[in-house]
C-alpha cells in the first residue's frame, strides 16, 4: 500500500514507497497464521497459542492501517473504488480457496467486507474512529452473546424488504455477526484502532520526525503489553487458563486488542531493517495466503508422512516449517524471476494492481 510521502520517515520506506514496518507486520501476521493453523502444541508456557488470538485481529487492524494510508495518499474519491476492486478480489480468492479443501475457516470474505467499510470511514477524524471502535467492539460483544435467531428476528423485516428470506439471512448473520469464529463488528473495531495507530505514528497534516514516530510506536506497544498482560494475569487467576480464542468474550477481545497494539506499535517503534525479510511476504500477503491454503488442502489428500499427525490432522512441525519457509522463500523467488510491471508484486497482487490502476494518482 502506498504511504503518504509527507507523513513517514524515509527510513521506513522501501524503494516502491511502501512502509516497511507495515509490511513487516503483515509478514508477522502470516507467520502467526501458519503457527495457529498447524502447530501441534502450544510451545513453552502455551505461548504459541497466542497466535490464535493475534492472527485474525492483526489482519483486520492492518486493513485499517492500509485504508488510512490510502485515504490520505489518494483521497476518498479514488480510495473507495480501489477498495471495491480489492474487496471483489478478496471474495474471488475466498471462492477459489474454498475449492482447495483445507481444514481452515477462511477469513477472506470478512476482510473483503471490512475493506469496503474502512474505505468509507478512513478519512474521518481520529476521535470519530475511537468512538466508532468502542461502539463496534461493544456491539460485537453484545451480538456474540445474543442467540442468532433473536438477531435474525430483528433484521428480518428489513431483509424481507430486500427480498431475503429467513433461510437466506440466518447463515450470514451466524457467520458474520454472532457465531464466528470471526465477527465483523470486532474486526471493524480493530481496523479502526489500526487506522488511529498509524495516523498517530506518522501524523495527519505534517511530517513526523523519525524519533517521534518511534516513541509513539513504543507507547502503543507498551500499552498493548500492559493490556494483554493484565488480561492474561486476571484470566489465569480466575480460571487457571488464558481466555479461549474465537469466543468473543470481553477478556478474549481485550487480549486480542493488546496483542495487536503490541505488534503494530513494536513494528512502528523498531522500524525493523534487520527484519526486512518479513516485509517481502508481507508485500505479497494475498498470494501467500492463497498458497498456504492450497498446501493445506493438498496435504490432506496425501498418505501418512511427516505432514500428517498421529490422528490424521495437519498439525505437525513439518507443516509449520514448510509453510513459514515457503512464505519467506517463494516471494523472493517470484521477484527474482518475474520482472513484468505490476506482476513483480505477486501473481494476485499484480492482477489487483492492474484493476486498480485507473484509480491511482495518475503519476
Amino acid at each position: 500500500m502506498p504511504a503518504p510521502s509527507s507523513h513517514a520517515p524515509a527510513a521506513t520506506h522501501t524503494a516502491r514507497g511502501r512502509l516497511v514496518w507495515v509490511d513487516v507486520a503483515r509478514g508477522l501476521a502470516l507467520v502467526a497464521m501458519m503457527v495457529a493453523h498447524t502447530a501441534p502444541t502450544g510451545g513453552p508456557g502455551g505461548v504459541l497459542h497466542l497466535s490464535e488470538h493475534l492472527t485474525a485481529p492483526l489482519f483486520a487492524a492492518l486493513v485499517g492501517v492500509g485504508a488510512r494510508l490510502e485515504a490520505e495518499w489518494l483521497g476518498r474519491g479514488r480510495a473507495v473504488p480501489r477498495a471495491l476492486v480489492r474487496a471483489a478480489a478478496l471474495f474471488g480468492a475466498a471462492w477459489l480457496t474454498g475449492l482447495f479443501g483445507a481444514a481452515v475457516v477462511n477469513v477472506l470474505a470478512h476482510l473483503a467486507v471490512l475493506t469496503v467499510l474502512m474505505a468509507l470511514l478512513a478519512a474521518l477524524p481520529l476521535a470519530a474512529h475511537l468512538v466508532l471502535a468502542v461502539l463496534a467492539g461493544g456491539g460485537g460483544l453484545l451480538l456474540a452473546a445474543t442467540p442468532t435467531a433473536d438477531v435474525v428476528d430483528r433484521l428480518l423485516p428489513a431483509a424481507q424488504a430486500l427480498g431475503l428470506s429467513r433461510a437466506t439471512l440466518t447463515p450470514w448473520v451466524s457467520a458474520f455477526l454472532t457465531d464466528g469464529p470471526y465477527r465483523l463488528p470486532l474486526f471493524l473495531a480493530w481496523a479502526l484502532l489500526g487506522a488511529v495507530l498509524v495516523a498517530t505514528v506518522h501524523g495527519t497534516t505534517t511530517a513526523a520526525p523519525a524519533r517521534s514516530a518511534r516513541l509513539t510506536g513504543l507507547a502503543w506497544a507498551a500499552g498493548g503489553i500492559a493490556l494483554a498482560g493484565v488480561v492474561l494475569a486476571l484470566s489465569r487467576t480466575r480460571t487457571g487458563a488464558a481466555p479461549v480464542p474465537y469466543t468473543a468474550t470481553p477478556a478474549e477481545a481485550l487480549l486480542d486488542t493488546g496483542l495487536v497494539l503490541t505488534v503494530l506499535g513494536a513494528c512502528a517503534a523498531l522500524m525493523p531493517r534487520r527484519c526486512a525479510l518479513l516485509a517481502v511476504p508481507g508485500a505479497m500477503t494475498l498470494s501467500v495466503y492463497v498458497a498456504h491454503l492450497w498446501y493445506l488442502g493438498w496435504v490432506r489428500g496425501l498418505g501418512p508422512g511427516p505432514w500428517r499427525s498421529a490422528t490424521g490432522t495437519d498439525d505437525t512441525w513439518f507443516n509449520v516449517t514448510v509453510l513459514i519457509a515457503g512464505a519467506l522463500l517463494l516471494p523472493l523467488l517470484w521477484r527474482a524471476i518475474v520482472q513484468l510491471g505490476p506482476f513483480r508484486a505477486g501473481p494476485l497482487e499484480g492482477l489487483v494492481r492492474l484493476l486498480t490502476a485507473p484509480f491511482g494518482r495518475g503519476r
